[in-house]
């Protein structure tokens, strides 16, 4: 008992330890500000003057007809998405640069949280463990995510503490309310859509091998995704009512043939991609491919050491899949079905962070 208070209070010591790293990290958005260095890919030339233009055009809430007029015109209100998104209102309450630095800081702080609830509670629980669980979580936390995506990524790990904890049946408000909050600060499109594929998918694994149908699991699975058609009503009401020409269909993504789309999957398996950047290809990648060698052909594995093994399949798998989407034998389905050429499913590789760190920690505690 005396040895286990001790390994509690060395985890809090080093919880502090990196929420002040964490801070630290931050910190120069809010002493430099404008003189900050930030991305400006998708970013500082875009997202943030959107977002300006929004808050003073006079309609977040504007109705789905309304338009703004300062661009071409008048740009449908629609185009810059929904008023329930958090970041909206960060840039509507403040300045740009303070906004960005709140957001930046929340989604940081979400995310390490995130990562470290989902290793204790699901993947590494032995309290002596804690120093990988924090360190991977603090890594993790200090991805350089894309900004204007807040938590549709780094949202992941928290998401899905929650989601084993329902499916496990271990149940309180908590996992709930994390459901319920997650679509106020994330996108759907460009996030969660394919996390909460991938739950789907977990859960139909679940009735096919265990027979067992767990509808809490699934309605949990339904509940976070009304909400987020809730919070993205504009869109579903484009989607619907209004046809106006979408720039996606007008040019041709799938050119490559199987030797270019083969290197793209590796090119993205060791170096990642702009809008997820994992950093993990200098240190993460070796130590990964090593575990994963040396478990390969080992006989009677023990549970975490299957779950790595599928993790690292997965990890490929990924950016397998990213790279076959601009193949050409998607151009014909593309042609025929315009909703193929509109959403980029190649997305699925944005759940690669989560596999990643998530695979780290877990390759350093076989290693431990």
């Amino acid at each position: 008992m005396l040895r286990l208070m001790r390994q509690q209070k060395k985890e809090t010591y080093y919880l502090w330890i990196a929420l002040f790293l964490l801070l630290l990290y931050v910190s120069p958005l809010f002493i430099l500000k404008e003189d900050a260095h930030i991305r400006v890919h998708d970013n500082l030339d875009s997202n943030i003057a959107w977002y300006k233009v929004l808050a003073d055009s006079g309609e977040i809430v504007g109705k789905v007809d309304a338009a703004i007029p300062q661009i071409i015109n008048g740009l449908p209100r629609d185009a810059f998405g929904t008023e329930w998104s958090g970041i909206v209102w960060l840039h509507a309450f403040f300045s740009s640069m303070t906004a960005y630095a709140i957001s930046q800081t929340v989604t940081r702080v979400v995310a390490f949280f995130g990562m470290y609830v989902l290793l204790k509670k699901h993947i590494i629980p032995e309290p002596k463990a804690a120093f990988i669980r924090i360190g991977v979580s603090l890594a993790f936390a200090l991805t350089p995510f894309w900004p204007s995506g807040m938590l549709s990524t780094l949202g992941y790990p928290l998401a899905l503490w929650a989601f084993l904890n329902i499916r496990k049946g271990d149940i309180s408000w908590r996992e709930w309310l994390t459901l319920g909050l997650l679509p106020l600060y994330s996108s759907f499109v460009l996030g969660f859509f394919f996390f909460l594929t991938g739950m789907a998918c977990f859960w139909l694994y679940d009735a096919i091998t265990k027979r067992r149908w767990n509808l809490m699991f699934l309605g949990s699975i339904a509940f976070m995704t009304s909400i987020y058609l809730f919070v993205e009503y504009r869109l579903v009401y484009s989607m619907l009512f209004e046809h106006a020409p979408m720039h996606r269909i007008e040019f041709i993504s799938s050119r490559h043939d199987v030797w270019h789309s083969l290197r793209l999957s590796v090119k993205n398996f060791v170096y990642g991609h702009n809008h997820v950047m994992t950093v993990h290809t200098v240190v993460i990648l070796p130590i990964l491919l090593v575990v994963f060698a040396a478990l390969l052909f080992k006989r009677n594995r023990t549970k975490p050491e299957n779950v790595y093994l599928f993790l690292c399949v997965l990890n490929y798998g990924l950016s397998l899949w990213y790279a076959f989407w601009f193949n050409k034998i998607w151009a014909v389905p593309k042609q025929k079905f315009a909703f193929l050429a509109e959403f980029n499913f190649a997305r699925f590789h944005f759940l690669r962070p989560l596999v990643i760190y998530v695979s780290f920690a877990l390759a350093l505690y076989l290693i431990w």
